[in-house]
């Protein structure tokens, strides 16, 4: 992506609305933001009811308002060491936290806005076929914001389905073993 559209800010929310907030990037900030990746753990597939669950760090204090300050935004405790964040209003999954490191706060990716994710609808553009309405989209930043560099908790990959992802991958989380690029099946006992 040229320097020319690295955007001043995103935005993103809830089903319902009652959660809105604006992650700013400021001219020192990342582009595109490296911190992203895709989680198959048990619980991360729970909360978000995805089978791909995937999101972004970024500082806490560049998101803006402070979420814990909405009073729809709630928070589980999920383990012993990080909580889930979500509308108490409709449920949407909104983030994850490390109790130990709350200057960063991971975003679901699937919460930013369409049009920021898929571009602007242009309407003007637009034709009808046999398979229907057809508009294009003009600009979007999903390929910068969700191009995932890292998989964690790929020992819970789908065969055929989750296990081919592109990036560095550990079977478990980032701190345990060495992190690999194959297939997590492609490994045999004692190769």
């Amino acid at each position: 992506m040229a320097p020319s559209s690295r955007p001043g800010s995103i935005t993103g929310g809830c089903l319902c609305g009652a959660v809105r907030f604006t992650i700013i990037f400021p001219k020192d900030a990342e582009w595109p933001p490296s911190l992203n990746g895709t989680c198959q753990c048990t619980m991360c597939r729970k909360h978000t009811g995805s089978i791909l669950p995937q999101n972004c760090a970024f500082p806490t204090a560049n998101i803006s308002p402070p979420l814990k300050e909405n009073p729809a935004y709630k928070i589980y405790k999920s383990s012993s060491f990080a909580y889930r964040g979500f509308c108490g209003t409709c449920g949407s999954s909104l983030t994850f936290n490390y109790d130990k490191e709350q200057e960063q706060t991971e975003i679901n990716l699937g919460v930013i806005d369409e049009d920021i994710l898929c571009g602007k609808r242009d309407e003007t553009s637009a034709w009808d076929d046999e398979h229907g309405h057809h508009v294009p989209r003009v600009g979007g930043l999903g390929r910068e914001i969700c191009s995932a560099v890292q998989h964690i908790y790929m020992e819970n990959a789908i065969l055929g389905v989750t296990d081919d992802l592109p990036g560095n991958k550990w079977l478990t989380d980032r701190t345990e073993g060495k992190s690999f690029t194959r297939k997590p099946f492609d490994f045999k006992k004692g190769a």
